[in-house]
């Protein structure tokens, strides 16, 4: 399947039918089809209710037009209006039902087209917009000039900031294919494919009008130019929304809060930006979110991740990715998402006195601990679930052990350069298991994506395929030592590891690798309980299941170990830390865990059952 084809299928778009259906409204024959010149009587009674129109052979209205509901109004240039009642009308929004007289009342509107049922309140200039029904204009300024792609057809650098991985961007880019064109960014195939469909969509879309969609709210908003404001948008105490794209609906409303500054941005649907968060040159996927004067800039943001207070610069961050405080993530291309930056780190060593052409590939559900030091170049894509503790400060390397830990050292060796921290591979499988599996559920619950999709399983296919590596390099040695070094374990990175942490993560890599193996071959075996199998089949596959009934109650034994060493860990801190947390046995995800395994263990007992029948 070519690049072309893959673009056809990832993207459905109704931002372009909308912009087109916009663009044909501003057209001749539209406009003498569905309007008609204002009568003199019409032209009076406006006029008597304080209107004032340099021209008024400009202005054209729908033929159920009447002038109630228009005061103390200024026209200029070619206009059109829609019909309103003037009376008092609630216009819910996602924040609250804003209650206003339908109409224009107090504004100054300049070559614009204003749509049926909607409230113009004090707006000091409406110039070159075009609304659709039901809108909400109150105390706000929105002006367009020249032609816009609405911030469509943006290039920004992912990943090396300087430029080297740019990606053009477009409102209905899926996560997937992004990662596709980033992924092979000297392959000018794809580039060239990728480029000519971008380029057919900007063809599509070109207006000449800001574009204010049905049932959107902008209230207290200094200023909006060139955008397109899609249906349910509520945007209110906004400071200024530039060459964008704000897609939203009804089930997905976004929201454009005080102090905002979205600039040359795509914001799909379901997306907040609050609390004076700045967006530069970037693209918030749905259901992502920047707040708290959180600053984007050259970013893609994926589904459910967001930015609070921190700085992202030049960085593609996947799904569930969360920055919540004031930390640093500059050149970081991190397409598998799932992992948090903790209060302080700075993942953005990406220059000193050098040039900034470095980056980062952190890997799916890294962890980032408080204050740690991330120094490019840094390669972590193919150790997921890593996690970099509090106050660490990593060498540039490329370390491919996933589930890893890296700390300080323990203890210092003669043979350990400076700056080498003690890697612990597989410690979030032996030590971590409830906070890994406890994850993995939460994702599944608050996923809200519907663009976008993602395999949201742990232990899946990929990951499997790194732990495999992962054991075949910690068994690939020279000779057996007591500590090993990059030079004996290139895997490792620029990293210290003992012997003891090496023999337990190869076991913990094997043992998961075989219960997802186990697990599989029980579901098959319940799949086709009729099938027919020869002896030796059946004895394999009995060997394996009744193994895997003898794994599944260790996960269990690990989620409550891993709990209970936080609960003790707490309790002799705090005295009255018994009496303010949950209990091991009452934890709602240790009840969860304790159910699924029975309900695995009694499907498991099915399949065995079934084998013997055959």
């Amino acid at each position: 399947m070519n690049l072309q084809n893959r673009i056809q299928r990832l993207v459905h778009s109704s931002f372009i039918s909308r912009t087109q259906h916009f663009a044909k409204k501003t057209t001749r024959d539209f406009l003498e089809q569905n309007s008609r010149p204002l009568e003199a009587q019409e032209i009076a009674a406006l006029e008597r209710q304080g209107n004032r129109c340099s021209d008024w052979s400009l202005i054209s209205v729908v033929p159920d037009f009447t002038p109630k509901g228009i005061w103390d109004c200024s026209f200029f240039g070619t206009c059109r209006l829609g019909t309103y009642t003037g009376e008092l009308r609630d216009y819910p929004n996602p924040g609250m039902t804003i209650s206003l007289p339908e109409g224009l009342y107090s504004s100054t509107i300049i070559d614009s087209f204003i749509g049926n049922n909607c409230a113009v309140h004090r707006c000091s200039t409406i110039q070159g917009i075009i609304t659709s029904n039901r809108v909400v204009l109150s105390n706000s300024s929105l002006r367009h000039t020249g032609i816009s792609s609405f911030g469509n057809g943006t290039t920004i650098p992912v990943g090396v900031e300087i430029g080297g991985r740019e990606i053009m961007l477009f409102a209905d880019l899926s996560l997937e294919l992004a990662q596709l064109v980033l992924d092979y960014p000297a392959d000018q195939l794809i580039r060239q494919d990728y480029l000519g469909y971008v380029g057919e969509y900007l063809s599509n879309i070109w207006g000449k009008k800001t574009i204010v969609d049905n049932d959107s709210l902008i209230l207290d908003t200094r200023h909006i130019q060139n955008a397109y404001i899609g249906p349910h948008c509520y945007i209110h105490q906004c400071d200024c929304i530039q060459e964008s794209t704000l897609l939203s609906t009804p089930a997905d409303p976004t929201e454009a809060g005080p102090g905002t500054i979205i600039r040359q941005a795509i914001v799909q649907e379901g997306v907040t930006v609050d609390s004076g968060a700045l967006v530069l040159k970037s693209m918030l996927f749905e259901h992502s979110y920047a707040t708290e004067h959180g600053k984007v800039q050259d970013c893609i943001v994926g589904p459910n991740s967001g930015i609070s207070l921190g700085e992202a610069t030049a960085s593609f961050m996947g799904p569930f990715v969360g920055f919540h405080h004031q930390s640093l993530l500059i050149a970081n291309y991190w397409p598998g998402g799932r992992g948090n930056i903790g209060y302080g780190a700075n993942v953005g060593s990406n220059h000193t006195s050098r040039m900034p052409d470095q980056e980062c590939w952190p890997g799916e559900g890294m962890f980032f601990g408080l204050s740690s030091v991330i120094k490019y170049p840094a390669n972590f894509r193919r150790a997921p679930y890593s996690i970099v503790a509090a106050g660490v400060t990593t060498l540039p390397q490329k370390m491919t052990c996933p589930f890893s830990l890296i700390n300080e050292p323990v203890a210092y060796y003669l043979e350990v350069p400076p700056g080498f921290n003690n890697l612990i591979p597989a410690w979030g499988l032996t030590e971590n298991l409830y906070s890994l599996k406890r994850n993995e559920g939460k994702y599944k619950a608050r996923n809200k994506a519907k663009r976008n999709t993602f395999d949201l399983e742990l232990f899946r296919p990929e990951i499997l395929q790194y732990m495999r590596e992962a054991i075949q390099a910690l068994s690939s040695i020279a000779e057996r030592k007591t500590i090993y070094l990059p030079s004996d374990i290139p895997a490792i990175g620029k990293n210290m590891m003992t012997d003891e942490n090496r023999l337990k993560a190869i076991k913990a890599y094997q043992f998961f690798i075989d219960l997802t193996e186990y697990k599989h071959l029980r579901n098959e075996v319940l799949g086709n309980p009729k099938k027919k199998r020869s002896p030796e089949e059946v004895q394999v596959l009995g060997e394996k299941i009744t193994a895997y009934l003898t794994m599944v109650p260790e996960i269990l034994q690990r989620t409550i170990l891993s709990r209970q060493r936080d609960f003790a860990r707490g309790s002799a801190i705090i005295d009255d830390y018994p009496e303010t947390h949950v209990g091991v046995d009452d934890d709602p995800f240790v009840i969860q865990t304790r159910q699924e395994v029975e309900q695995e263990l009694e499907k498991t007992r099915s399949a065995l059952a079934l084998l013997k029948q055959n």
